[in-house]
C-alpha cells in the first residue's frame, strides 16, 4: 500500500538543507536513484556536492524571478519556497526501487502538468521503500506559484493510488456507502445533540430560554469549565461531549450562543428601524431605545448588543450594513415620511406579537414567556427532525461512463456546464451506494457542489444540486426517484383533497383553495416547461456557433426553423443561458413552496375533519 504526506518548506536554507538529505548517496545507491524533471543539469556525471549545489541553482533561478512581483501575492504564500512530499509503500507490494522512482517521478508530472521542476529521490535505508520528492513552489515559465490546497492533496492521492496499482501495490480501500452513513447518523450521539441544540437556538427567545427548554429535551450542559459539555439523560451515552467536537470550525461554547441570539436580535432590530428613521443620526438615537448600540468609523460599523459586539461582516449574510451601505440607502430612498407620534419600542412589541399568531406551534415556543409542556416541546423536535431529515433529497442512478475517477473518499463525475465546457465534481461515498453494474447518487437540490474544470482553474465553479440532477437524469435516461414529492404523489395528495372536501361539502372555500392550489401547481410546471424549452434553444444556437464550416451549412436550416438569426454572438447567448439558469431555480423554488402548501392545507383539513367526524387519516 502507498501512504503520501506534504510538508511545505519555508525558507531558502530549509531547502537547501532537505535537497542535502534526500541526495544523500548511502540512501539513494550512490545517486543511482534519483530522477528530475525540468532541471537544466551543467555536468555529465555530477558528484554528490556538484548534484546538491546544481539544483539548489535551479531553484534560486526560479526564486529570483518571482521576487520581482511578489508584491502580488499573499504574505504566506512569500514564504513558502518549495515542496516536500513523502511517498511511501509497503514490504508487501515486493517493487523495485526503480519501479518506486518511476511512479514518484509519473506521479508528480502529471500532477504538475510540467509546469514546475522537482526532484525524485528514492531512499533504500529504511525497512520500506520510499520517495523523496521536491517541488519547486515557482511555475518554470512564469512567476506563478503553486498553491497547495485541499484540492491538490486529494489528486496527489489519487493519482499516487493509480500508479501504484498499475505498478501491483496495494491501495487502502476505505469504502463506505450511503446507507451506512444514514444507520452511523441514526445511532450517532453527536448528530443528534446537534439535531436538538440546533432546535433550541431556533426556538428560544434568548440564552437563558435556551438552558430552561435544553432538559426538555434531555440535554445537559454545562458552561463551567474549560470546555463547555453535551450529554443526552436519554441515551446510552456513557461520557460527555465536548462543544470543539460537535462544530471544529465554531465551537460549542458560551460565547457562541450568546453571540448567536444577540446577532439574531440585532437583525430583526434593524430591519425594523430602517423604515422608520430618517437618516444615520436618527438611526443611531433610535436603536438606543432598545439597547442597540452602533458605532459608524470610516468605512465599517460595529453592533454592540447585550454585552455582544460584533461587526457589519459578521451580523447579516442578506446586507452588508457598512458605511457605504447606509449612504446609499438613505440617498435613494424615495417617498419616505415620517412615522408621527409613535412609541417605536410599542410598535416594534405589537409587530411581534402580530407575527407571533400567526407561526407553527413549534415557532410559538421561542415568543412565549411561559415554558411549554415536555411533550409539547418533545412532539414538535420530533416533527421538526423528520421535516430536516427529509429535505429534498433525490436518488439518481448514473452510467459507469459518467464516472471519471474512484478514490478512496469518492467518485469524480463529468458534468457539462456553460457552453461546452467540461469538468468534474467530487461526491463522497456517504452520497453513494455502488453496486456491481449500477452507481446510485444521492443529491440534495439545494446543496452545491464544486465544479474542476479539467484545463483551466480559473473557471471552476459552483452547481446547484438541482442542476446535477437534470443533467444525470437526461444523460442517463432515467427518471429521478425523488425522496420527498414526485408529480405522482401530487396527484395523490389533490385526490386526498377531493375526498376530504367531499365529507365537509358545507365549507365552500375548501374547494375554492384546492382551485388556487391546483391552478398555481399547474402555471409553475408551465413556466418551468416553458424556461427548459428556451435552454435546449439557446444550446442549439450555441452549438451552431461553435460548429465547423461544414457543419454550420447543415445546421443552418435547422436554425433558420428556430426564428433565430445567424448573427446573434456566442457572449449573448452565453449571457442568457446564465439568466435563464437563475430563472428556473427562482421557479423550482417556488414550485417547492407551493409543494408545501398543499401539505399544510392537506394536514389542517385532516385534523378538521377527524376531529368533527371522529375519522382517522393517515399523514
Amino acid at each position: 500500500m502507498v501512504i503520501t504526506k506534504h510538508f511545505a518548506v519555508h525558507g531558502k536554507s530549509h531547502r537547501k538543507k532537505i535537497i542535502k538529505y534526500i541526495l544523500n548517496p548511502e540512501k539513494t545507491k550512490n545517486l543511482a536513484l534519483v530522477s528530475d524533471y525540468g532541471m537544466r543539469n551543467f555536468l555529465d556525471f555530477p558528484s554528490y556536492e556538484e548534484m546538491a549545489q546544481m539544483y539548489q541553482e535551479n531553484f534560486i533561478s526560479n526564486d529570483t524571478l518571482y521576487d520581482f512581483r511578489h508584491d502580488r501575492q499573499e504574505e504566506n504564500q512569500r514564504k513558502i519556497h518549495a515542496h516536500h512530499i513523502i511517498q511511501s509503500f509497503s514490504p508487501e507490494d515486493h517493487l523495485t526501487p526503480e519501479q518506486v522512482n518511476q511512479i514518484g517521478y509519473e506521479t508528480m508530472k502529471e500532477l504538475t502538468g510540467g509546469k514546475f521542476r522537482f526532484i525524485v529521490a528514492t531512499h533504500v535505508d529504511k525497512g520500506h521503500l520510499h520517495n523523496h520528492i521536491i517541488v519547486n513552489s515557482v511555475d518554470s515559465n512564469s512567476d506563478k506559484k503553486l498553491k497547495w490546497d485541499y484540492k491538490v492533496e486529494q489528486n496527489l492521492r489519487m493519482i499516487s493510488d493509480r500508479f501504484s496499482k498499475i505498478a501491483g501495490a496495494k491501495i487502502i480501500e476505505n469504502r463506505y456507502s450511503h446507507q451506512q452513513y444514514e444507520v452511523y447518523r441514526n445511532t450517532n450521539h453527536k448528530y443528534e445533540i446537534k439535531q436538538r441544540l440546533y432546535f433550541l437556538m431556533e426556538y428560544s427567545r434568548d440564552f437563558d430560554d435556551f438552558k430552561k427548554k435544553a432538559p426538555l429535551l434531555h440535554v445537559e450542559m454545562d458552561f463551567s469549565h474549560k470546555h463547555t459539555t453535551f450529554f443526552m439523560t436519554d441515551s446510552t451515552m456513557k461520557q460527555v461531549v465536548r462543544g470543539n467536537k460537535l462544530n471544529r470550525k465554531q465551537p460549542y461554547t458560551e460565547e457562541f450562543f450568546k453571540q448567536y441570539f444577540a446577532k439574531r436580535e440585532m437583525e430583526i432590530l434593524m430591519e425594523f428601524l430602517l423604515p422608520k428613521v430618517e437618516n444615520v443620526d436618527d438611526l443611531l438615537q433610535k436603536a438606543k431605545l432598545f439597547g442597540l448600540t452602533i458605532t459608524p468609523k470610516q468605512k465599517h460599523v460595529s453592533f454592540q448588543f447585550a454585552g455582544v459586539e460584533v461587526k457589519e461582516t459578521e451580523l447579516d449574510q442578506k446586507n452588508l450594513y457598512d458605511v457605504k451601505f447606509f449612504q446609499d440607502y438613505f440617498e435613494n430612498r424615495k417617498d419616505w415620511q415620517s412615522p408621527e407620534g409613535e412609541d417605536l419600542v410599542q410598535v416594534y412589541q405589537e409587530e411581534k406579537f402580530s407575527k407571533e399568531k400567526e407561526l407553527p406551534t413549534a415557532e410559538k415556543f421561542s415568543k412565549e414567556k411561559e415554558l411549554p409542556t415536555a411533550e409539547k416541546f418533545w412532539e414538535s423536535y420530533q416533527e421538526f427532525k423528520s421535516n430536516r431529515d427529509a429535505v429534498h433529497e433525490f436518488e439518481v442512478e448514473l452510467n459507469l461512463n459518467q464516472i471519471e475517477k474512484v478514490v478512496n473518499d469518492g467518485i469524480y463525475i463529468k458534468v457539462k456546464f456553460g457552453i461546452c465546457q467540461e469538468g468534474l465534481i467530487f461526491v463522497p461515498n456517504m452520497q453513494l451506494d455502488m453496486e456491481e453494474d449500477k452507481v446510485k447518487v444521492f443529491i440534495r437540490e439545494t446543496s452545491s457542489y464544486y465544479v474542476y474544470h479539467k484545463d483551466a482553474a480559473e473557471k471552476n465553479r459552483y452547481m446547484k444540486g438541482r442542476n446535477l440532477i437534470r443533467q444525470f437524469s437526461s444523460e442517463n435516461q432515467s427518471i429521478p426517484f425523488r425522496r420527498k414529492m414526485t408529480v405522482d404523489m401530487i396527484k395523490e395528495k389533490i385526490t386526498e383533497v377531493d375526498a376530504l372536501i367531499k365529507l365537509d361539502v358545507e365549507n365552500k372555500s375548501y374547494v375554492a383553495i384546492k382551485d388556487e392550489l391546483v391552478y398555481e401547481l399547474a402555471q409553475s410546471e408551465l413556466r418551468i416547461n416553458a424556461l427548459q424549452e428556451r435552454v435546449t434553444t439557446l444550446n442549439q444556437v450555441a452549438e451552431y456557433l461553435l460548429a465547423s464550416v461544414e457543419n454550420k451549412q447543415k445546421m443552418k436550416l435547422n436554425l433558420s426553423k428556430l426564428n433565430i438569426t445567424d448573427k446573434i454572438g456566442i457572449d449573448v447567448v452565453e449571457k442568457e443561458l446564465n439568466e435563464l439558469g437563475i430563472q428556473i431555480e427562482l421557479e423550482s423554488d417556488r414550485y417547492e413552496n407551493i409543494v408545501f402548501k398543499v401539505n399544510k392545507f392537506i394536514n389542517r383539513l385532516s385534523k378538521k375533519i377527524s376531529k368533527e367526524e371522529g375519522i382517522c387519516f393517515q399523514k
